[in-house]
């Protein structure tokens, strides 16, 4: 067992060497470790490898009660041990930045291992520099010069992966060349050592030794081919290690920034509350701190009564299932019962009504077909426009005939006449509608508002003290103003700025909600990377989506330069995907729960899951109703629209067409499918790869995936900034 005064004593030399020079300083780090383990599990001496002896130790922590969610840091340590072996092999240079990584993932370890000293303190004091939140790359040769090598590489990236299989495999069989090496070499020395050895059976093992040696030196040979392959994932390890460290540090470390907390403490019973802010910069995360800061103040600073009601509002099951998992890492209290779907929400209101009225999502388009009289509109433009604009914006006829609203994102002008008989229409299926009992979603809230409007004293649908909405901007105006009628203190939301392209100025405004002076913007990105930023914002400013936050939001984690995949047909694009998915997965150490598969349709989902289940990979798409954030060892599968609100740390975007436009055509359903590719491509926290098809197949002679890959090959041939 190791003593307090020895281990206090190894760790104040190590903190003298931090500051040094930072290769030996990381080695000594990683001989602190191996010493340790070794002194507190002395049956680990007998594994001969770092490797084995750490996972080996790995298991002994989790015996010991270890949570398995701070286990990922041996995972990292072993994988920078590589970095370490070529320090005292090969005196490869570290920089700065790497060697607080690495500090960063030893004091991880004396916090799993319950290790305490003055000396971590010191080691701590490090990590400092990392709280100024800016990029390093102005700071760090090293990783300046690793991003421009990655650049290079990507240009024949394709080529690269396409030799992973043989490399993996010559790779392998090189580990048991030398582990028969070993044996062979272990048996002769114990047969050397026996009186009775013959002297047949010592040449019979020179002989195999012999040939062993020669099989690795032809092998040696054709791995030299592979060179440049090993360079890059050498390169794609090392950025990605330090990507990975830099991410848990901001999450052991900081729960909100000072933009964050002022956002907190911005929110005020009794008035709406908005929190905006462009992907990735934690809306979320300051919404469910919001919402715990109100369950805590119920009995004193806001002086609210116990058993208040509470609810938090996302958009979709997955954004719940999401949202919980994120409560829980956060240990918000009770968060499960408490979150749940817009759409559920409404229809349990509209049940109380007891009019035993459903919602059906697409009755608006059918009845459009039956009763669509105009001759100027097609069934779905009249859908779209009763739905969207007219239902979703709880439009008047005066405001609508009379005064001449303006159509915001609409194809065609209308005349007075023309609006008159929309407005006729629009009359009839409401009728139809509310004789039927089947009602449109956006017709649906019209009726809650009726009824709280009509019904002011009624209390079975005002027993809400606080909504918080994530996602709100996925809200329609008639969703925010039935949900603003049925709540006494106030909304709290969370939302990008971009709304519906079928609109009125702010639906906010058009809701009731007040959110005058009640705003926070949030403008640091703590999900993506530099380089993801600067990939994912070029192809918005391309793409024209207006989104003032976006662009205001600023990254600073550095991390691998995203990767474009291109390839004649689909299925050569899928082995592609599968060969990178692959090499995260064996060679770059990450968990297959941390990987995410993004695809346009459930056609796409599909045939990716069959090839991942063919090459021994489990999955699971995030729709599945038993679907976890939990569950670990699974690759995840989501379409583009399911992926919004979440993050993963390696999103493999395979596009090989575009998402299917079924709702919007022209430059109204362009622009979505735009946006669609910018949200899947901010999902990524680390690594960002996309798949697309090489020259005008398949709708490759789509424009916006021509502008995606023309960002792409901008973005590699630009230099690095300094």
């Amino acid at each position: 067992m190791n003593s307090a005064a020895t281990l206090d004593d190894r760790l104040e030399r190590l903190a003298q060497t931090a500051g040094t020079d930072e290769g030996s300083y990381v080695v000594a780090l990683h001989s602190f470790i191996e010493a340790y383990i070794c002194d507190e599990v002395p049956a680990l001496r007998g594994i001969e490898t770092f490797s084995g002896r750490l996972r080996a130790f790995a298991d002994t922590l989790a015996a010991r009660g270890v949570p398995p969610e701070s286990l990922p840091t041996i995972s990292r340590i072993i994988q920078e041990h590589t970095v370490t072996n070529r320090v005292r092999h090969s005196f490869t240079r570290l920089d700065r930045e790497e060697a607080l990584a690495a500090t960063h993932n030893f004091l991880q370890f004396c916090n799993l291992c319950g290790i305490t000293s003055k000396a971590l303190g010191k080691l701590s004091q490090l990590l400092f520099l990392w709280a100024e939140k800016r990029s390093p790359l102005g700071q760090s040769e090293e990783l300046r010069r690793i991003q421009t090598d990655l650049r290079s590489a990507h240009l024949d990236s394709g080529k690269l992966l396409a030799q992973t299989e043989a490399w993996t495999k010559d790779k392998l069989r090189l580990a048991e060349l030398e582990g028969e090496v070993i044996r062979v070499s272990a048996e002769l020395s114990r047969e050397r050592s026996r009186r009775d050895s013959r002297a047949e059976r010592l040449d019979q093992l020179h002989k195999d030794l012999d040939h062993l040696a020669e099989q690795k030196r032809m092998l040696g040979e054709q791995l030299d081919a592979y060179r440049d392959l090993d360079l890059y994932v050498d390169l794609v390890s090392r950025f990605s290690l330090y990507t990975r460290t830099r991410m848990d540090y901001e999450r052991s470390v900081m729960k909100l920034t000072s933009e964050q907390s002022e956002a907190v403490e911005g929110l005020r019973p009794g008035f709406d509350f908005l929190v905006r802010g462009g992907a990735g910069t934690g809306k979320t995360i300051v919404l469910l701190h919001a919402l715990e800061k109100v369950r805590r103040a119920r009995d004193a600073e806001l002086d609210l009564k116990p058993g208040m009601g509470i609810l938090f509002l996302t958009y979709t099951n997955t954004l719940v299932k999401y949202d919980r998992y994120v409560a829980e890492i956060l240990k918000e209290r009770e968060a499960d019962d408490l979150i749940i779907t817009a759409d559920s929400f409404f229809l349990g209101r509209l049940r109380l009504l007891g009019q035993r009225q459903r919602v059906d999502y697409s009755i608006h388009l059918k009845l459009a077909e039956k009763l669509n009289t105009t001759g100027f509109f097609s069934a779905q433009e009249l859908a779209i426009e009763l739905e969207e604009f007219i239902f979703g914006n709880v439009v008047t006829r005066r405001e609508y005939v009379e005064q001449m609203l303006p159509r915001k994102g609409m194809r065609q002008p209308l005349t007075a006449g023309q609006r008159e008989a929309v407005w006729r229409i629009r009359d009839a299926i409401a009728q139809e509608m509310e004789h039927d009992g089947v009602l449109s979603k956006n017709y649906s809230r019209i009726k809650l508002i009726e009824f709280l409007e009509s019904h002011p004293d009624d209390a079975r649908l005002r027993d809400l003290d606080f909504a918080f909405v994530d996602e709100s901007q996925d809200l329609s105006a008639a969703d925010l103003k039935a949900l603003k009628l049925m709540t006494r203190r106030g909304l709290v939301m969370a939302g990008d700025t971009g709304q519906s392209i079928y609109g009125i100025s702010s639906p906010y405004k058009r809701a009731g909600v007040d959110i005058s002076g009640r705003s926070r913007v949030l403008h640091t990105s703590f999900r993506n990377t530099v380089a993801i930023h600067e990939v994912t914002e070029a192809y918005r400013k391309l793409s024209g989506l207006d989104d003032d936050e976006a662009g205001s939001t600023v990254a600073f984690r550095e991390g691998p330069p995203p990767e474009l995949y291109t390839a004649p047909d689909r299925q050569d694009l899928m082995r592609l995907l599968l060969r990178k998915a692959s090499l995260f997965i064996e060679r770059l150490g990450y968990d297959p729960e941390n990987i995410a598969v993004l695809a346009p349709t459930k056609t796409d989902l599909a045939a990716i899951g069959d090839m991942l289940g063919h090459a021994g990979y489990q999955h699971a798409n995030i729709r599945d109703e038993d679907f976890s954030f939990k569950h670990e060892k699974i690759i995840r599968l989501t379409s583009l629209h399911s992926s919004k609100g979440l993050d993963f740390p390696v999103v493999l975007l395979f596009l090989p067409t575009l998402p299917p436009r079924t709702d919007y055509e022209g430059k109204e359903g362009e622009r979505l499918v735009r946006n669609l590719i910018y949200v899947a491509m901010t999902r990524a926290m680390d690594n960002l790869n996309v798949f697309t098809l090489e020259g005008a197949h398949d709708g490759q002679d789509e424009e916006p995936l021509q502008d995606l890959v023309t960002v792409f090959r901008r973005y590699q041939r630009a230099p690095v900034p300094i």
